[in-house]
């Protein structure tokens, strides 16, 4: 098979240029499957709770039966793949990867990690109906580099009556990095990483994952320890209930390997964390791959000082990353987030305010319930140049809320220049919309200093942005874009306080103001209102 061009490669689903500035600067060229050329069905647009393709990036993907293939011309050399799936409940497989019609590899499937059933806090059952959570990821480091302009090739081996692929991700992987001075191998050990990070905290020496896979069951305590690895595509931790916990909140060094677990189900009085615990002083968590855990980071404050960047969190059953309690002066950014379970990012401050809390540059992809960013209480806050897409029910892009007990939200709150892609979502218990940003006074009216600047809001599934709870004051919107919104421009179903400067809006089919709430006092360049709720 011959083509003529490379494939359309994307970031959640858009030409790269529409995003540019936002986002995790990712390794990776991300080509979603209805851009490849295949002789399967293309499912979607659709954004139904219940639906595979409404759970995929771009809400589109691929179908392919027995005998059926889907090919991607390559703009850039690669020698690792990662390829995002879903199959029937119950079913495993292989996928054979072909280039230019030469087989190099085989990528094994599962469906173990997915399909959940019911209402939250979900199940395995499938008698419980509501079926969902279906995409999965499987990952390959190929022996050999793929060259720029060839044509790769994915086929379903026999058995599988059928797979759905969202997309594959082909990236050039760094060779193994090499060992640190003075370092402890994991090897001298016998692959056991508890007595390793022993000695190595005795010594003042780190513990070294040499390139491989070690199988390490249950938690870990990292409490002042470094551990690095190879390299996330060759250094491999995995095993039932794996984590490392820090314990005290000293400075934990984390870098440079995989953490892939075997979670299958959501348990929440669980602690099966990749990452948890407290850690602080300095603590510094970059360049890993967490996948197949409940939550991929918990941090339980209080703890002050960490910074985690360039991590990718596949897969959760829950969230992607949660600052609980008490966490103060942490940093996420330049990470990328797909598939949770629950809130992709998340500073939840319950019991004790987070503070100093920053969310920058990262990327959250099609979680699967709540929100791409939400902020549950805290003070002092900054979530910038961020790219949210694909929100599925329960919640949207960014959310801001006094929820769950969280302690009030305070101080200075920034949302700048973050973009936000297919967001909002209908929520099935409330009977309407749930905006692409929103805001939540549940526990407590919001009195915070919120200033949100720069925002872009494109094709939201419901309204743009969306007001609702007691009373939500003293927020400030400047140069905000919405594009294509799938209601109104803003819904006000709280009493508050809201002024737009700079607000444009294209592609709006309804009033541009549903106003719930006559009591809001709105200040922008809308001219349109209606007086009454949607009647859903």
């Amino acid at each position: 098979m011959i083509f003529l061009a490379p494939t359309l490669a994307t970031i959640a689903a858009l030409d790269p240029a529409a995003v540019a500035g936002r986002g995790a600067p990712v390794p990776f060229v991300e080509y979603e499957a209805e851009n490849g050329v295949s002789d399967g069905a293309l499912i979607g647009p659709d954004r139904r709770f219940g639906s595979i393709a409404a759970e995929a990036s771009g809400r589109r993907a691929v179908r392919l039966a027995s005998g059926n293939r889907l090919a991607f011309t390559l703009a850039a050399p690669a020698n690792a793949l990662t390829v995002r799936y879903a199959l029937p409940d119950g079913a495993s497989g292989t996928l054979g990867i072909y280039v230019d019609d030469r087989r190099v590899a085989t990528l094994a499937l599962t469906s173990s990690y997915g399909w959940f059933y019911g209402k939250y806090p979900f199940t395995n059952d499938p008698a419980d109906g509501g079926g969902h959570h279906a995409f999965d990821h499987a990952r390959i480091l190929l022996t050999q580099p793929i060259p720029a302009g060839a044509t790769v090739t994915l086929r379903p081996d026999a058995g599988l009556d059928w797979i759905v692929i969202d997309l594959a991700d082909f990236e050039l992987a760094d060779p193994p990095r090499a060992r640190p001075k003075d370092s402890l191998s994991l090897l001298d050990f016998g692959g056991d990483l508890r007595r390793a990070v022993a000695a190595a905290r005795a010594a003042g020496k780190p513990v070294w994952i040499p390139p491989g896979i070690f199988r390490v069951d249950g938690h870990v305590d990292v409490d002042r320890v470094t551990i690095e690895g190879a390299g996330m595509w060759h250094s491999t931790l995995t095993g039932e209930g794996l984590g490392l916990y820090g314990k005290d909140a000293h400075a934990v060094t984390l870098r440079d390997f995989a953490i892939i677990g075997e979670v299958t189900e959501r348990k929440d009085h669980l602690q099966l964390s990749g990452i948890g615990g407290a850690m602080g002083g300095g603590s510094v968590i970059e360049r890993l791959w967490l996948q197949h855990h409940k939550v991929g980071l918990w941090f339980d404050g209080p703890m002050d000082g960490i910074r985690l960047s360039g991590l990718r969190i596949f897969d959760m059953t829950a969230d992607g990353l949660n600052f609980h309690r008490g966490v103060k002066n942490a940093v996420i950014e330049d990470s990328f987030v797909r598939g949770t379970g629950d809130d992709g990012l998340a500073s939840w401050s319950g019991g004790e305010a987070n503070r100093d809390i920053v969310f920058r540059r990262n990327t959250v992809v099609a979680p699967v319930l709540a929100n791409g960013i939400a902020v549950y209480g805290g003070r002092d806050i900054r979530i910038e140049n961020n790219i949210v897409a694909d929100t599925l029910t329960q919640g949207g892009g960014i959310h801001l809320g006094n929820r769950f007990k969280a302690v009030p939200l305070s101080g200075r709150i920034d949302l700048t220049d973050n973009l936000l892609v297919r967001a909002g979502s209908f929520d099935p218990n409330w009977k309407y919309g749930v905006g692409a940003l929103w805001f939540y006074a549940l526990d407590a009216p919001i009195e915070a200093d919120i200033r949100v600047t720069g925002l872009a809001i494109i094709d939201s599934s419901e309204e743009a942005v969306m007001f609702t709870g007691s009373s939500v004051s003293d927020v400030t919107f400047s140069g905000v874009r919405v594009v294509n919104p799938g209601s109104h421009v803003v819904a006000l179903r709280s009493a508050g306080k809201a002024r737009f400067s700079g607000l444009n809006v294209w592609g709006l089919k309804t009033p541009a103001i549903l106003a719930c709430n006559q009591t809001f006092r709105l200040t922008s360049e809308l001219k349109t209102r209606t007086s009454a709720c949607d009647p859903r």
